[in-house]
């Protein structure tokens, strides 16, 4: 039941709730998940399969994944760090100068009066 792409419900663990992808097989109680998930080795009870499968390869790549989901209708969130990142990326580029500004105010503190 447990085949490559097959799509999954993580029911224990930090990410339990989440969408995840069987991206491998380990050996009869192990699998190797991806998707709305860290990537890595997961016990096969702690996924509740679905009947959906997407087609990807043996191994595939998160990316690779994350475009099967979206062709398969599911959704695909963002990590957080990824969000992050494309953030401080755009602020770099629309107007470093403003950038600079806003962390400069951001660095000071309001000085308090002693009586």
């Amino acid at each position: 039941m447990m085949d490559v792409g097959r799509v999954c419900i993580k029911i224990a663990g930090r990410d339990a709730g989440e969408i995840a992808v069987v991206v491998d097989k380990i050996d009869e109680n192990f699998v190797l998940v991806d998707g709305n998930v860290r990537r890595k080795r997961c016990n096969t009870k702690h996924l509740e399969p679905t009947e959906k499968l997407v087609a990807i390869q043996n191994g595939a790549s998160t990316e690779d994944v994350h475009a099967a989901m979206k062709d398969a209708g599911l959704e695909v969130k963002k990590k957080a760090k990824q969000e992050n990142s494309e953030k401080a990326a755009k602020t770099k580029t629309e107007n470093p100068k403003a950038a600079k500004d806003k962390a400069a105010k951001a660095d000071k503190k309001p000085v308090k009066k002693v009586k």
